[in-house]
């Protein structure tokens, strides 16, 4: 059988009034007294019908009601990811130069950083070396069509025999192969310097262009900067975060058992300590798809414009959710539900004289009233008042007399 405390009589006058006296003091608050008592393992408490008058305990039945109400959901701001850049290194190299600091604001195609690097040297290498190949084919080419067209005009004069002359036209062939082949590796080298951010043209010159630039893909606010000036790095070694904060992303949670409550395309207001008189205005773009296997809880993604940027990353919010179509909820007084050792309970009564601990999970609270999302049935009997004394009873050590 589960643990019982009775609560005799006599103990009641003395344990309300030492309840009254610790609530009128100027001590700490009655709740942080007890729940610094050691853990309870009494699961009930019973108490005489006249002694629970006496002692201002009331009960009433859950009951169910219908509502239309919003719901609140906590979260905390993130980056929009798609408008966030974890800019990595393109080479093997060493940063040469960086021109930004945390909290500057860039602009799209702004140079950020620079790298040096013998990647590039060879790049410009093969550029060059490309370049005159393609010369060298394009005059070998031209000879071949001469050599053609000479030898068609000896074969008109029956100079020359008709074989030679394929083999003049097959040599033309030839030298248009090897020339677009020679135009394709010039175009892989142009491509290769322009991954590396350079872009070569005629007269370019590689003194002035040894360095990879590291260039802002759009325009944002440095979040981090990850190296120093000297810095060895290589492919992929993370340099710098930007991101564009004038939209951001809410990350909130629900209970699992709200999730139906919950559309995409929905609108949410946003609130948060910082500006407690102000309210920002999001779209519920995201419901997740799976639920955490610890907090029994789904996440949403809310996106928010941020023009004047107020909304910080990692700042806590409180996301209030459009209201949904009238339902049917079991609802109990606010004061039925007490909170212990980390969790929402209220007291049922399971007999004439007792009253049995149970946890409920519970949902937004419209008047007074809570929403009891888990826990209970419509007409349990609740405590709806005194419910802190029995409460206090569960959490008085064990073998202590009440």
């Amino acid at each position: 059988m589960r643990p019982v405390r009775v609560l005799p009589s006599a103990a009641i006058a003395p344990l309300m009034a030492s309840l009254l006296a610790a609530a009128c003091g100027s001590g700490s608050a009655p709740e942080a007294d007890v729940t610094a008592a050691p853990a309870a393992t009494l699961t009930a408490v019973t108490v005489a019908q006249a002694d629970a008058a006496t002692a201002g305990i009331e009960v009433a039945p859950a009951r169910t009601v219908e509502r239309a109400d919003p719901l609140q959901a906590s979260g905390v701001v993130t980056f929009d990811e798609r408008r966030t850049a974890r800019m990595g290194s393109l080479v093997e190299g060493v940063v040469h130069e960086i021109r930004v600091q945390p909290g500057d604001t860039v602009a799209r195609g702004a140079v950020v950083a620079r790298l040096h690097s013998h990647i590039v040297h060879d790049a410009w290498a093969a550029y060059f070396k490309a370049q005159a190949e393609q010369r060298r084919l394009e005059s070998e080419l031209a000879f071949t069509k001469t050599a053609a067209s000479r030898a068609e005009q000896l074969v008109e004069d029956r100079a020359l025999s008709r074989q030679e002359l394929e083999r003049a036209r097959a040599d033309v062939m030839a030298a248009e192969e090897a020339l677009a082949a020679g135009g394709a590796e010039v175009t892989r080298t142009v491509q290769e310097l322009e991954h590396y951010g350079i872009r070569p043209g005629p007269g370019s010159d590689p003194r002035e262009h040894q360095d990879v630039p590291v260039v802002a893909p759009f325009a944002g606010v440095v979040i981090h900067r990850l190296v120093t000036e000297g810095s060895a790095v290589t492919p992929g070694a993370p340099l710098l975060v930007i991101s564009d904060l004038s939209r951001v992303w809410i990350a909130a949670e629900v209970d699992e058992a709200l999730v139906s409550r919950v559309k995409t395309g929905g609108l949410a207001t946003i609130r948060t300590a910082a500006y407690p008189d102000e309210s920002f205005a999001g779209t519920l773009t995201a419901v997740g798809d799976v639920v955490d296997p610890t907090t029994r809880r789904v996440t949403l993604r809310i996106e928010a414009p941020n023009a004047d940027r107020r909304l910080k990353p990692q700042m806590f919010v409180t996301a209030t959710l459009g209201a949904s179509a009238p339902r049917r909820v079991l609802v109990l007084p606010s004061r039925a539900v007490q909170e212990m050792e980390g969790e929402s309970i209220v007291f049922v009564r399971s007999g004439a004289d007792r009253y049995t601990r149970r946890s409920v999970t519970t949902g937004t609270d419209v008047g007074g009233e809570v929403e009891i999302v888990r826990g209970l049935s419509e007409g349990d009997v609740v405590v709806t008042a005194g419910a802190f004394l029995l409460k206090s009873e569960l959490l008085k050590p064990a073998g202590e007399e009440p």
